[in-house]
């Protein structure tokens, strides 16, 4: 059976009432008396009972995260960003994923505001072209920052990586390495981050007077088959790509074994750059070259704007919307 409040103050001699207030640092209460209970908290294995104490404070001490894949090697990283921050504040995180799914992504949102959280990070599905859920939060009144994806004509706090230059440094890469037919799978299309990468790789053939070849742009969704996709965008010898720039990691790396099954030789007939530096960079071979920012920190960065929101703190306006710099990470795929 739990350990209650009841059961400590019985073992001290002293009331429920100044076991509770010692618990949550009353200022009324001595600190003998203080490091009195909480040793015999621990030492009896005591657990806070957050709904209880959310109920009593109308509080609930916990912040809510919304993105498109857990499994996804940015955004489990970011994770560990944003509960280190929000661990030193005394909450905790409910976490929650949308599977790419725009009525997914509604319904999690329902559930975290019927947990009560106290505000949430969020990172929008591929799929979600309306934004009444979002104005629901607002309604509510509560706090929501931005991560990684973003929805237009909200004046919140947001904290993206510069996707754009990500886009145009992997491009300039593969000039530098004399490539010439420089080819993109893109992300879905209504993402912003994916037309960020996209004018990023334009800028780039534009910078170098390259040519742009509209055959050589191809926009993706998660659920497509890209093994048809790639076979096309090879098929031709003639009129073939010698470079691949793509949206994620997990495009590259089914680009690279499609690659092989046709008879191409990665990098020597085709070199390839990924997006988002993931483990696969370095499960496949060859290893993958991938463009990387830095998600732990941005998650880090995302929590700590959500609480100066969430306590009402004056946010400077250069740092409502953060951007985190995006670097090429060199691997045999491209060498």
């Amino acid at each position: 059976m739990a350990v209650t409040i009841k059961d400590i103050a019985l073992a001290l001699e002293i009331s429920p009432s100044t076991v509770s207030r010692a618990l949550n640092d009353h200022p009324n209460i001595s600190e003998e008396t203080k490091k009195l209970v909480s040793a015999k908290a621990k030492e009896m294995k005591y657990q806070t009972n957050f709904i209880a104490a959310g109920l009593r404070t109308k509080k609930s001490n916990s912040i809510g995260i919304l993105v498109p894949h857990i499994t996804s090697n940015f955004f489990a990283s970011a994770i560990d960003g944003i509960q280190k921050i929000v661990t030193d504040n005394g909450y905790f995180t409910i976490i929650c994923q949308s599977n790419e799914d725009y009525h997914n992504e509604i319904d999690q949102i329902r559930s975290l505001l019927s947990c009560k959280v106290e505000g949430i990070i969020l990172s929008i599905s591929s799929e979600t072209k309306e934004f009444e859920h979002l104005e629901t939060l607002q309604a509510y009144d509560t706090p929501f920052v931005f991560f990684d994806r973003v929805a237009p004509g909200f004046e919140t706090p947001t904290v993206e990586a510069n996707d754009f230059t990500g886009g145009f440094q992997a491009v300039e890469h593969l000039i530098k390495r004399g490539r010439k037919k420089i080819a993109h799978l893109g992300g879905p299309g209504i993402l912003g981050i994916s037309k960020s990468r996209y004018e990023g790789y334009l800028e780039a053939l534009k910078t170098y007077d390259y040519e742009v070849n509209e055959d050589f742009v191809i926009f993706t969704n998660p659920d497509e088959g890209h093994e048809e996709i790639i076979e096309k965008l090879f098929e031709d010898p003639k009129n073939r790509p010698d470079a691949l720039f793509t949206f994620s990691d997990e495009l590259a790396v089914e680009s690279i074994l499609k690659l092989k099954k046709m008879g191409l030789n990665v990098p020597r007939d085709v070199s390839v750059v990924g997006f988002g530096n993931s483990n696969l960079c370095e499960i496949v071979e060859p290893n993958l070259t991938s463009v990387t920012h830095e998600p732990v920190e941005m998650g880090e960065a995302a929590a700590d704007l959500l609480f100066k929101v969430i306590q009402n703190r004056h946010i400077p306006p250069h740092m409502m919307h953060l951007k985190f710099d995006s670097r090429v990470v060199i691997r045999d795929s491209s060498r």
